[in-house]
C-alpha cells in the first residue's frame, strides 16, 4: 500500500554558480587507518567523493585549482593522521583577498575502510557523495547535493540549498537516521520489509511513503508512524522540498 500527502506547492532558490580557474595541480596520499577509523574532512568550495573499500588504509586524491599559479600556493591541504582517526583540512591563506578565495577550489576523492565513521564531511560550495560505508556518516553542505548509498548505521545528512538521499543496504546498526534539507528534496531507501519509526515534515513539499505505514499522526506538514514493527527513528524534514520514504 502507498500513502502519499499531498502539501503546500514547492518553490527552489537560484544560485550563482561560480566559474573556477583553470591551474591545476595534483595532491595524493596515503594513510593507515584501522578498519573502524574515523574520518573527519573540511573543505570550502569543491566536490567530495568518498568510496568504501577492503583495506585497512585511505587514499586521498585532491585537485586544487585556482585562477593562476600564485593563487595555488594560498591553498594548502592539512593532513593529521593516526592509526584511529584522520583528519584532512582546506586552508586558505588568511591574507588572500576573498574574490580569490572563493574562485579557487579543491576536489576531493577518498577511498577509506569500509567500516569507517565519517565523523563530519563538510564542505560549503559543493555536493558529497558516499558509497559503501557501513559506519556512522555525518554529512555537511551548503550550496550542494548530497547522496550517500550502501549504508548500514546512524547517518545524518544536511544541505541548506541542496538534495538528500540515503540508500540502505540494512537499518541493522542504524538506531538514528535524519536527512534535512532547506531548499530541496529529502529522499530515503530502505530494503524491502525494513521495520523503522518514520516522521517527516515539510513546510512546502509533498510526503510520499511507499511503506504501508501505521500512523500516530499526521497533518498537512508531514506525518508519524511505524512501518513494519518500527525501531530506529528514521526523519526527514525540508522547508522547500518533497520528502520520500522509498523501498527498494
Amino acid at each position: 500500500m502507498k500513502t502519499s500527502f499531498i502539501l503546500i506547492p514547492v518553490f527552489t532558490l537560484s544560485l550563482l554558480a561560480t566559474a573556477y580557474g583553470s591551474v591545476t595541480e595534483n595532491f595524493n596520499q596515503s594513510c593507515p587507518l584501522n578498519a573502524d577509523g574515523r574520518i573527519a574532512l573540511n573543505n570550502i568550495n569543491g566536490p567530495v567523493e568518498i568510496i568504501a573499500w577492503d583495506k585497512s588504509e585511505v587514499t586521498i586524491e585532491a585537485v586544487k585549482e585556482a585562477s593562476d599559479d600564485e593563487a595555488l600556493r594560498h591553498i594548502q591541504i592539512m593532513v593529521e593522521s593516526t592509526p584511529a582517526h584522520l583528519t584532512i583540512k582546506t586552508e586558505h591563506d588568511k591574507t588572500w583577498k576573498f574574490w580569490d578565495r572563493f574562485q579557487a577550489s579543491v576536489r576531493y576523492k577518498l577511498h577509506v575502510p569500509a567500516g569507517a565513521t565519517l565523523d563530519k564531511i563538510d564542505t560549503v560550495n559543493a555536493s558529497i557523495t558516499v558509497t559503501g560505508v557501513h559506519g556512522y556518516v555525518n554529512l555537511d553542505t551548503v550550496n550542494g547535493s548530497i547522496n550517500a548509498t550502501g549504508l548500514c548505521s546512524d547517518a545524518r545528512l544536511d544541505s541548506v540549498n541542496g538534495n538528500v538521499s540515503a540508500e540502505f543496504d540494512s537499518l541493522g546498526k542504524a538506531q538514528n537516521v535524519k536527512l534535512e534539507s532547506v531548499n530541496g528534496r529529502a529522499e530515503i531507501l530502505l530494503p524491502k520489509g525494513s521495520s523503522a519509526s518514520i516522521t517527516t515534515r515539510s513546510v512546502n513539499g509533498s510526503t510520499h511513503v511507499d511503506q504501508a505505514i501505521k500512523l500516530e499522526k499526521s497533518g498537512k506538514m508531514g506525518v508519524a508512524g511505524q512501518i513494519g514493527t518500527g525501531g530506529p527513528a528514521v526523519t526527514l524534514k525540508t522547508v522547500n522540498g518533497g520528502i520520500s520514504v522509498r523501498e527498494k
